[in-house]
């Protein structure tokens, strides 16, 4: 049995490879034809070209490997199927189930080595590229930031004009506090500096304000700050947009802006399509197998138009589902899952009604 597993797995890897390349070949081609004429307006030199492309390489891979898996699936069961092997091993008392399991398993660690691409690497490769294609420096700055305005849970809002995160220190802080849409306490100081797990400020004043408009200031050497979940990394952290988020950033970021009481529904899509997009390696080879198991099948050129209508067909019913998602009006979960558990039902429905 290893033996057939090992000579099923090489008929699968080849053309694997080659799809996968001359996928990317393609997306990469395409892209940059639609490009060239901003870049050359922008005098970029072709080794920031090579760059950006190095940077895109990661999201061109994410996308393009569940095309590569069905076409690799397509050609590998289909030339078993058209050499009469695949009979013959039927002959031999082994069952369809048993010749593809190799492929699958393959299938299913592409789909784990997908995640971590997604969720390790593309996020970082995305800021970068989106940073040539601004034309700024892709390295991001350490150091000082001016004008950091962030919100906090309570209705607290902090701005800060100046941060030296080296330091852990800020300057010409300000801190105000609403109830609803009525300012309930003002706090400026001259210094906020990070101390023994919390915020103390210096040299500052504190105002409150009463619901029949009484005010009440108080002025303070020094303070520590209550109520104020807001840590030195959060003042560092430059606004980002969720393709340059790791799975467990978004998903922090998703629970401060729920308990800032934001609407999360559109993150919390994009959370769940992180995890379900990159098992698409696994469900989408199941429609490989049956449709590739016949004898007589298709030739190669059908089974590359049989591997982009199916794929066509999958982006359609993700990109469907995040739509749906989004509007709330399926929940994130199945907004993202769907099309998955939709094609895993029907590959699987497929493959057991096969000839085995």
């Amino acid at each position: 049995m290893r033996i057939l597993s090992r000579y099923v797995l090489r008929q699968f890897l080849l053309p694997l490879g080659l799809s996968f390349l001359s996928f990317l070949a393609i997306f990469v081609v395409v892209d940059l034809a639609d490009r060239l004429s901003a870049f050359l307006d922008r005098d970029v030199d072709i080794r920031t070209i090579l760059l950006y492309y190095t940077w895109y390489i990661p999201y061109i891979s994410v996308l393009v490997l569940p095309m590569a898996m069905l076409l690799a699936s397509l050609f590998c069961i289909g030339e078993l199927a058209r050499h009469r092997e695949l009979t013959a091993m039927k002959a031999a008392g082994i069952s369809l189930y048993r010749i593809v399991l190799p492929v699958q398993a393959l299938a299913l660690l592409v789909s784990v080595g997908t995640f971590f691409l997604a969720d390790r690497v593309m996020p970082e490769a995305n800021r970068r590229r989106m940073a040539i294609e601004r034309g700024e420096n892709p390295v991001s700055p350490r150091g000082t930031r001016s004008r950091v305005v962030l919100r906090d849970v309570h209705g607290q809002i902090l701005s800060v004009s100046k941060y030296d995160s080296k330091e852990q220190r800020g300057w010409q802080v300000t801190l105000d506090q609403y109830k609803g849409r009525r300012l309930v306490r003002k706090v400026r100081a001259e210094e906020m500096v990070w101390e023994a797990g919390g915020w103390t400020l210096y040299r500052g004043e504190q105002r409150r304000f009463g619901a029949e408009g009484r005010e009440t200031v108080s002025k303070f050497e020094s303070t520590r700050v209550g109520g104020v979940t807001l840590r030195p990394e959060d003042l560092i952290r430059q606004p980002r947009p969720v393709d340059q988020m790791r799975y467990g950033d978004l998903k922090a970021f998703i629970g401060r802006k729920a308990r800032n009481g934001e609407e999360t529904t559109r993150e919390r899509v994009e959370l769940h399509l992180r995890m379900a997009f990159p098992f698409a390696n696994f469900v989408i080879v199941l429609f490989g197998v049956p449709l590739s198991s016949r004898p007589r099948g298709a030739g190669k050129p059908l089974q590359i138009g049989i591997c982009l209508l199916v794929s066509f067909v999958y982006y359609g019913c993700i990109q469907a589902g995040r739509a749906t998602g989004w509007n709330g009006l399926l929940p994130p979960f199945w907004a993202a899952w769907g099309a998955n558990f939709l094609f895993l039902g029907v590959g699987g429905a497929m493959l057991l009604r096969a000839h085995k």
